[in-house]
């Protein structure tokens, strides 16, 4: 949590220090998924894994204490007029952006903060039409009474991250006076308000990192943890080397010989093969995936079986990295390479299911 995300302080501590991984904390908005991927990319070069990332001030949660969800009577919801101060936000906007140090022209910077505000009256004003929809729902029986969450900043980036760079424990924490005001005192929140869901988010968060970190160390005792992958030019096809993999591609004869040479290390390696092509047409980064609705930009016909990785490279202990033959950088989880090759495997049980029911019946005939 230490903005811009890349500095020589931030590198001097993960050489001094033994880190066993890292929490990256950021914001909803767009321009900060900048800093989570330079954060993520230099924890990665000095092999540090990023195993959750914390979304702070994700929302605001409207208190109320009449939440009867009553509009005024020009249909404006009491609830949803934050008193937004546009001038005082565009002000923290410009600040924040100097601070960042990626604009230097004043007038770009000013620019962009009125941008900022815009879009997020622009994210009040869809609230308060979903609010109006809900009260509407309310006073029709319809839909339970709850606490409205105003995302204020955007939507986030968790499904970004979980498809682009395989982190999966994402957590929002909400922009609550409450928490603030624990800080300042010195008193944790989850202490004060344990029965609160707010602290239920910190717990979350608690766990799934000794749960990754225990993960990490397992796997460190047992000399790895994450899959290899290589590209045999002569055949080629990708080999994936796991040990969750449970049909070895290795010929019984070769086996056989290795263990009479005394070389058990090759007897025992599994493996599996994919063209390359598939995994060029599996890639979900953001030019070959709309984010918002999932739908595929990518034509797969666009892609020619000739495809080849030039180079691929490990990111963190979640993903792989690889620079393809025609231009394009893709960042594959490894769980999404796992289902690829399941996805594979289960093709071809059908497939020869098929071939043999066929051979029956012709040989019934």
């Amino acid at each position: 949590d230490m903005p811009p995300g890349t500095g020589d302080i931030q590198l001097t501590l993960t050489q001094k220090l033994d880190i066993d991984a890292a929490v990256i904390v950021t914001t909803p908005q767009e321009l900060s998924f900048v800093d989570v991927e330079r954060g993520v990319e230099m924890f990665d070069t000095v092999e540090v894994p990023c195993v959750a990332v914390v979304e702070n001030m994700a929302y605001l949660e409207r208190e109320s204490e009449d939440d009867s969800g009553e509009s005024d009577g020009d249909g404006t919801n009491a609830g949803a007029v934050l008193g937004l101060d546009e001038e005082q936000l565009k002000l923290k906007f410009v600040e924040a952006l100097k601070q960042d140090g990626l604009l230097k022209d004043d007038d770009k910077v000013t620019d962009v903060a009125s941008d900022l505000v815009k879009l997020v009256q622009a994210n009040l004003e869809q609230q308060q039409q979903q609010q109006q929809q809900t009260t509407a729902a309310k006073a029709s029986g319809k839909q339970p009474k709850q606490k409205e969450q105003i995302r204020i900043f955007g939507p986030g980036h968790k499904r970004r991250l979980s498809e682009q760079w395989g982190i999966e424990h994402s957590y929002s924490v909400p922009l609550l006076g409450k928490i603030a005001q624990n800080g300042d005192s010195g008193t944790p929140f989850v202490v004060s308000h344990p029965d609160s869901p707010q602290a239920d988010i910190y717990r979350q968060l608690a766990k799934s990192v000794v749960e990754e970190v225990a993960k990490i160390k397992e796997a460190k005792a047992q000399g790895g943890g994450r899959p290899v992958v290589k590209y045999d030019s002569g055949k080629h096809v990708l080999e994936i080397f796991d040990p969750k993999f449970v049909v070895s591609s290795i010929s019984e004869e070769k086996e056989e010989a290795d263990t009479e040479a005394g070389t058990s290390e090759n007897a025992t390696q599994e493996s599996k093969t994919m063209a390359p092509a598939d995994l060029r047409r599996a890639c979900r980064c953001a030019a070959c995936v709309e984010e918002m609705t999932g739908k595929q930009l990518l034509d797969p016909a666009s892609i020619p079986d000739s495809v080849m990785p030039l180079t691929m490279n490990p990111t963190g202990n979640y993903a792989l990295s690889v620079d393809w033959s025609d231009g394009h950088r893709s960042l594959y989880p490894y769980r999404q390479i796992r289902s690829l090759l399941e996805a594979k495997r289960e093709g071809n049980e059908e497939s020869s299911s098929k071939d043999e029911a066929s051979v029956k019946e012709e040989v019934s005939v």
